[in-house]
């Protein structure tokens, strides 16, 4: 009834390693109080907070998307360098609070290389205008002896930053967004951005917006296509009852591939191989006000798991993710002035981002499935999705071919399922199962109780032939050393 067949020797494709990506942005307490805290016992002289810093770095953070979201069609880069008490406070027009602008670009930039991530910087395409986010790349960027390479190195920074990734502009199609376009007017000022963005670098990577509109798409991808490199979407999901929210894993897999079909449509298709960023994601459903802080359960770390176990499986389609958002707002981080906790979200980039190969190797599932009818929190949507997997599975292997990780997702709610797993070639020995599960599926963690939804590592047997028994609503990784 249920099966996962494995061929470790047959690689069908790489793993990009930036769908484990993050997303911070200038909203409610995801940077101030969040990753950055002046003045806390708890940050360090930069004013980085240590334990934040400590969680996202065994995430291995590979790209950190800024400085927003809605936030970004707002932002003046230039407000945000220099010594930070000249530094001037302003009013975001996003988010309606103000915004001190002592975290900045060098900031940002330090707080990457610390954690190891990629920058990837979204420029304002609301209140900006091109020559803005011309200086900010030559800020970063410019290695001759012009004004802005010379502003960066006055303030301290002698070596450019190389940044690679540059999105141009957010969701320019919403009514929410300032200065808000049709796609038109969008596709034209992205191929006038990226054109010119790449004429001062061009080595950058540049994403323009896409969305579920399949009309703006074409458009952006047949105007702006010969000079972009990504097109963007963005999906949030969720609802009170477990199946509708881990359901719309599928839902997603679905939109993406909708996306491929118009890239491969678009006039551009056939002399650049456009990608699609996901360069933000998330559940959420519950919360509007008080920053965001949206209250994770085990179902929404197990929607995370599933979403990251078919970005395995699409990742030459789809190279970037970025998870919004990594602290607090959205985030699978949550602080308090004295600690913090790891969310259900969180430990579902744990278990992936650290038990998973760079390769992906042929796999086959056999399952059974079940039908959800439901409804996008955001649009409204109504979606019908039949025949939704009740298990999923990736199986990856390291570039050396040592180690074998085989994940597995079981949605089923109801019961364990006993899965029969054959791995081609692959002798009798003990391997390491971690089991992302909890109590039940609205299990929360909290500074009280911070484990309770967890990561539990055993042993088990395993061999070309075996049976595994996997837990309900859980997620698991079976890591095994090959000879």
């Amino acid at each position: 009834m249920y099966s996962v067949m494995v061929n470790p020797g047959k690689i069908t494709k790489a793993v990009s390693r930036y769908i484990y990506g993050h997303f911070i942005e200038h909203l409610g307490r995801c940077i101030y109080g969040g990753i950055y805290e002046e003045g806390s016992p708890l940050s360090d002289e930069r004013g980085f907070r240590k334990d934040v810093m400590e969680a996202v770095k065994e995430l291995k953070v590979p790209i950190l998307r800024w400085p927003g979201g809605n936030f970004a069609s707002n932002y003046h880069w230039e407000d945000g360098i220099g010594p930070k008490d000249q530094r001037p406070a302003r009013f975001d027009l996003a988010w309606r609070s103000v915004e001190t602008n002592r975290f900045g670009t060098d900031e940002y930039i330090e707080y990457c290389r610390e954690i190891g991530a990629e920058p990837y910087i979204c420029v304002n395409l609301g209140t900006g205008t091109l020559d803005e986010a011309l200086r900010w790349l030559e800020y970063c960027n410019g290695e001759e002896n012009t004004y802005y390479v010379n502003l960066r190195r006055k303030y301290g920074h002698m070596e450019p930053y190389g940044v690679k990734f540059w999105g141009i502009g957010n969701e320019m199609y919403g009514e929410w967004q300032v200065n808000h376009m049709n796609a038109d007017e969008y596709a034209k000022i992205a191929k006038e951005y990226a054109k010119w963005m790449k004429v001062l670098d061009p080595s950058i990577k540049t994403v323009a917006v896409g969305c579920d509109d399949p009309e703006w798409n074409l458009r952006v991808l047949d105007v702006s296509g010969p000079h972009i490199d990504y097109i963007s979407y963005h999906f949030y999901t969720g609802s009170e009852d477990y199946y509708e929210t881990v359901s719309t894993v599928y839902l997603l897999k679905e939109r993406l591939l909708g996306l491929k079909k118009l890239i491969d449509m678009s006039r551009v298709s056939q002399k650049r191989q456009i990608k699609i960023a996901l360069d933000e994601w998330n559940v959420w459903y519950r919360v509007a006000e008080e920053g965001l802080e949206e209250p994770y359960e085990l179902k929404d770390g197990l929607f995370a798991c599933g979403v990251l176990i078919t970005l395995q499986k699409m990742s030459d389609i789809v190279p970037i993710a970025n998870l919004a958002q990594l602290v607090n707002a959205l985030g699978a981080i949550h602080t308090e002035s004295d600690g913090l906790y790891l969310t259900p979200v969180y430990k579902a980039f744990e278990l992936l981002a650290n038990h998973s190969g760079q390769n992906l190797v042929e796999t086959h599932i056999e399952t059974e499935t079940y039908d959800i009818d439901g409804r996008m929190f955001f649009t409204k949507t109504p979606f019908e999705l039949r025949d939704v997997p009740y298990i999923d599975a990736s199986a990856t292997v390291s570039v050396d071919g040592k180690k074998l990780y085989l994940a597995v997702v079981n949605y089923k709610k109801e019961d364990a399922v006993k899965v029969s797993i054959t791995i081609k070639g692959m002798g009798e020995k003990i391997a390491r199962a971690y089991v992302l599960s909890g109590p039940d599926v609205h299990a929360r963690n909290s500074m009280d109780h911070p484990n309770v939804v967890d990561i539990v590592c055993e042993q088990i047997k395993v061999g070309s032939q075996f049976t595994h028994t996997f837990k309900p609503f859980s997620c698991t990784v079976i890591e095994i050393e090959r000879d």
